[in-house]
């Protein structure tokens, strides 16, 4: 069986509209909460545990991260650090997806069409 052209366009134009876009905004809002939370979990689970050495691993963070420390303070500043920096890192990535997908789309055109 072999398709019409028309029909070989028509079932490109659904292909391509089946691929999703990302909307940076709403990634870059997701991952910037998931990552701002799991950094004040895991602060607030060590300064809750406490210990002798609270958090040694975690407060090394304090290097990249100014004003940050295993506290309570530093867990509330820590989730600032996550929602920004994963804020960052998924619009960035939804972007770039989204760029991929427009180039990948006009090479598909560009190839169609000669």
């Amino acid at each position: 069986m072999t398709l019409r052209s028309d029909e070989v366009t028509r079932e490109e134009a659904l292909i391509r509209s089946a691929v999703a876009r990302l909307r940076a905004g709403v990634m870059g809002i997701v991952c910037g909460m998931f990552a701002g939370t799991g950094l004040l979990v895991a602060t607030a689970w060590l300064v809750v545990r406490g210990g002798r050495n609270v958090g040694q691993h975690l407060s090394l963070l304090r290097h990249y991260l100014p004003g940050y420390s295993v506290t309570w303070t530093g867990a509330i500043i820590g989730f600032l650090y996550g929602a920004v920096v994963g804020g960052a890192i998924g619009w960035l990535t939804a972007w770039i997806y989204n760029r991929v997908v427009e180039l990948r789309d006009s090479n598909d055109d560009r190839r169609f069409a000669g």
